[in-house]
Formats: C-alpha cells, structure tokens, sequence
C-alpha cells in the first residue's frame, strides 16, 4: 500500500514509476537511499580592487551516490550480486518515481562492499553531465 498523506505532499521514500526499479549490471536488490548532488568547475575573475567581477561555471554534472542490500532468490544469489563493476562502467537508472535520478551514467570509482553483523550492503558512486551530447560520449566505450 501507497503511504498516506495529508496536508502538503512531500517525496516520501525510493519509489519507483510503476515499474521496478532498475540499475544496470544489478538484477535484484532492496534500494536504501539515492542521493545526488549538482557540482560544476569554477572559475573566479577578479578586478583590480580584487573583488570577484566574473564567475564562471563549466562542467556541470550531478554524482549520485546509491546504497542498497543485495538480495537473491537463495542466500548464495545474493551474496553473487556483491559484486564490483568495472571502472568507468556506463550504470542505467531507471524507473525511479523522481525521475531526474534516472538516466545513463559512468561509474566514477569508490565502490563499496559492506559487511557487518546485520545485512550487506553496497554503494556505487555515478556521474551524469548536464550537457547530453557530453554525456552520451562519456559514457559510451570507445573502440
């Protein structure tokens, strides 16, 4: 069952359009959180009084952080999810009610497989451009 609100609705929870939730390279897991921040490069022009006169930003892009548990049909298909995938994997997200979380992006390095005395988990670090077109090169392998 849908949560329910009442008063001003707010994003509540991981939850998808409909259709499962999808991450490439990862058939089944339970999705823990999905966060995502904008970063850019930034350039400061200052003028001769040393005050910034121009600020410049370039490279935009978003890093989305993911955490999940991997889970299985048996114990042992789960623990074969726990797996790392290769640097500068294109990862495909889909299906996630918020939908600027979904989309194409590449793997940008610190994986992490977690152990403890409770269930496992692991997080992936992704990377999407603002600009398609340089997206859509960088995460497509080159030959």
């Amino acid at each position: 069952m849908d949560q329910i609100q009442t008063g001003a609705a707010v994003v509540f929870g991981i939850n998808n359009d409909g259709t499962a939730i999808s991450i490439s390279g990862y058939v089944t897991f339970l999705l823990e959180t999905a966060k995502a921040s904008h970063k850019f490069e930034l350039d400061t022009v200052k003028d001769e009084a040393n005050f910034d006169a121009s600020l410049i930003a370039s490279n935009g892009h978003r890093e989305l952080d993911v955490t999940w548990t991997p889970s299985g049909a048996t114990k042992q298909a789960a623990a074969d999810t726990a797996v790392f995938v290769e640097p500068l994997s294109k990862v495909t997200l889909s299906h996630l009610k918020v939908g600027s979380f979904n989309g194409d992006y590449i793997y940008v390095g610190d994986a992490m497989i977690e152990l403890n005395h409770k269930q496992g988990k692991m997080s992936l670090k992704l990377r999407k451009y603002d600009d398609a077109a340089q997206n859509t090169s960088l995460t497509t392998p080159v030959t």
